[in-house]
């Protein structure tokens, strides 16, 4: 068989800008750091990014970077910059001119502007001479694999400008994005943070602005911080609050591993990143660390920093341990094994040195708490001990403060003679001892012994619910049966009544009252209520409530006369009159509580309540057992289910 004497070719198409571009740099924050490695390896001492943060981006947005380093002749974009796939370390070294470690290494880093953008124009100036050209990302991924890339010059081949001082650079580029890709506002204080993270660049170095403000270095508040809080060997060094350790002959790493107060929001910001030669290697992550869920805890509180710069040394792609777009690492190669089992080892240790001090923070704190000798003054030295121990094992797990060892030994105080109590202290403490903090944070997490509380509470109001309802069906008399019930609990005419009291001498208040008469025995009867806000909580509304007996001896309903009705509304607006003399007078309204109405009452009774004066309320017994029965036996259902961990 005869061959072709015509040698076969390896083409390339334009969709190759998709994968090395658009799908490597999937994020402006990508994209834009790419460029100011771009800046670094230029010699620049100031690179200025323009960029619409906290804006949705629209079609007329852009992205302007600029920078004041050597720039490009026509010959070096030719024959450097626009070439893809141009080795930059094996043609130039692997330093810049004045001797900066270079960052780039694979040349495709130009194309992390179509990860955002679908337009570049860079405009480059050196040696006096100013060279510019535009980048279509369309056009580009149109081309059949046998032709190149015209690139025209940019639209605005103005001389860069300096963003602070407005004057022309005497060297320097400047890359303009357009068409950007981004339809929702990228919040600034997220960009920031992560760029901050990305670049460990000295300002002296080299200084980044973002929109007219210098990047500063990454920090964030923490509330413990190694090695300054402890070393996990003896053979750790300390240099600048950087813990030193050399892995391997050669290779040296430096960290820091902190924990914030509070749990971190972004999920993308928790871990450590690894960083080489002052640029992100690897984004914030925990070394592939996987534990059982004892070892997870802390973790969203975990960040840090990992400077091992031999990640990014050497000139070709054997000696890279970076991944293409430059901020992940092969962790896959086996190279790295060292490296990963060291930062998984270490976060382990930190995990758990975090804990010890969390716990013995949260004691200190527990035990300088002011009320702690009055929570425990009626318990015996063995009591005291059994809840001081149990107030231990809460401040044992990380995720609680002082703060919350205190409230809960409280509930489980206030709690102390119920059996669900009891009984869930017994199982806890039978339960295997490394467990019993996650136990007792769950208990307080839920607030099982807050819910069991209530719902004691409920179940005992619902008894009283039931006896009222009794009470009223066997025609007991306003005074002193139902009368003493309401004033004891007068939640029962309305829940929303817990921490009022009944203020019964209208003669304080100067109104005048006349106690009516009991028809069957010709007693004199007292059954008027102003109920107000308990001490010391500002009297911000009154409550006059007139009660009436449901039924009479004989088991007839009831009715409520035309003059009690009238003398009902008089005590309302005498009450009123009263406050209103104050500065700032409270709310009054008034409640009349009565099974039925006379003829000559109930349209009365319509005209008060519906029209003349809307703050005036009528109900019968019925409804109000019904309403507050429902609400509870509502109420008991929720705490049934927070009790039972439905």
């Amino acid at each position: 068989m005869n061959q072709s004497a015509a040698q076969l070719r390896l083409r390339f198409g334009g969709s190759l800008v998709e994968q090395l571009g658009a799908q490597l740099y999937p994020s402006a924050t990508a994209t834009i750091a790419e460029l100011i490695s771009n800046a670094w390896d230029a010699d620049a001492q100031n690179v200025w990014i323009d960029i619409p943060l906290d804006v949705t981006w629209v079609t007329n947005s852009r992205i302007v970077v600029t920078d004041d380093g050597n720039g490009m002749t026509r010959e070096d974009a030719q024959n450097a910059y626009l070439i893809v796939g141009r080795k930059k370390r094996l043609f130039e070294g692997v330093r810049s001119p004045s001797g900066r470690l270079f960052h780039g290494r694979k040349g495709i880093g130009k194309l992390a502007a179509f990860g955002t953008a679908g337009m570049l124009e860079c405009v480059t100036l050196k040696n006096g001479q100013l060279t510019s050209f535009r980048l279509d990302y369309d056009e580009i991924r149109k081309l059949d694999p046998d032709r190149d890339y015209p690139a025209p010059p940019a639209d605005d081949a103005s001389v860069p400008e300096s963003p602070t001082t407005h004057e022309p650079l005497e060297r320097g580029t400047r890359i303009t994005l357009g068409r950007l890709k981004l339809r929702r506002a990228l919040t600034g204080e997220e960009f920031v943070r992560s760029m901050s993270r990305r670049f460990a660049i000295d300002a002296t170095q080299m200084a980044v602005w973002i929109n007219g403000t210098p990047l500063k270095r990454f920090d964030v508040p923490l509330e413990f911080k190694f090695p300054m809080d402890g070393l996990p060997r003896e053979s750790v060094t300390v240099e600048n609050g950087w813990a030193i350790e050399e892995l391997e002959p050669g290779r040296v790493v430096r960290w820091w591993i902190g924990f914030t107060p509070k749990p971190i929001e972004d999920d993308n910001a928790i871990g450590v990143s690894v960083l080489a030669h002052d640029k992100m290697a690897q984004r914030p992550f925990e070394f592939e660390r996987s534990q059982g869920v004892e070892g997870q805890l802390g973790l969203e509180y975990l960040v840090g920093e990992v400077k091992a710069d031999w990640l990014d040394e050497g000139a070709d792609i054997e000696d890279d341990f970076i991944q293409s777009n430059r901020d992940q690492l092969q962790v896959e190669d086996s190279r790295l094994d060292a490296f990963m089992k060291w930062g998984r080892a270490l976060i382990t240790w930190a995990v758990r040195r975090r804990r010890l001090l969390k716990a013995e923070k949260n004691l200190v704190e527990f035990e300088a708490s002011p009320d702690l000798e009055e929570m425990l003054r009626d318990y015996t030295k063995g009591e005291r001990a059994k809840l001081l121990g149990i107030a231990k094992k809460l401040a044992d797990f990380p995720e609680s403060s002082g703060d919350d060892v205190s409230a809960f030994l409280r509930d489980i105080v206030n709690a102390k003679d119920d059996r669900y109590v009891r009984g869930l202290i017994e199982q806890i403490e039978a339960t295997d001892e490394s467990m019993q903090p996650q136990l007792w944070k769950l208990v307080h997490e839920f607030g099982l012994i807050d819910a069991r509380r209530t719902h004691t509470l409920i179940e005992a109001r619902l008894e009283t619910i039931s006896k009222l309802k009794e009470t009223l069906e066997q025609g007991a008399r306003e005074v002193p049966t139902i009368h003493n019930i309401i004033r004891e609990d007068p939640w029962l005419v309305d829940p929303r009544w817990s921490l009022l009291d009944d203020e019964v001498d209208l003669a304080t208040l100067n109104i005048e009252y006349k106690p009516e008469v009991d028809r069957e025995t010709g007693k004199q009867l007292d059954f008027l209520f102003v109920l107000k806000p308990s001490a010391p909580a500002a009297t911000d509304e009154v409550v006059i409530v007139e009660i009436k007996r449901a039924t009479n001896s004989r088991g007839d309903i009831r009715k409520a006369s035309l003059d009690e009705v009238n003398n009902f509304h008089a005590y309302v607006v005498g009450v009123r009159e009263y406050y209103n003399r104050n500065t700032s007078p409270p709310s009054v309204r008034g409640l009349m509580i009565c099974e039925a109405y006379t003829a000559q009452a109930d349209p009365v009774r319509r005209n008060l309540e519906q029209i003349r004066d809307p703050r005036l309320e009528f109900k019968t017994w019925s409804r109000v057992v019904e309403d507050t029965e429902k609400l509870h036996l509502g109420w008991l259902r929720s705490t049934q289910r927070r009790v039972s961990g439905e």
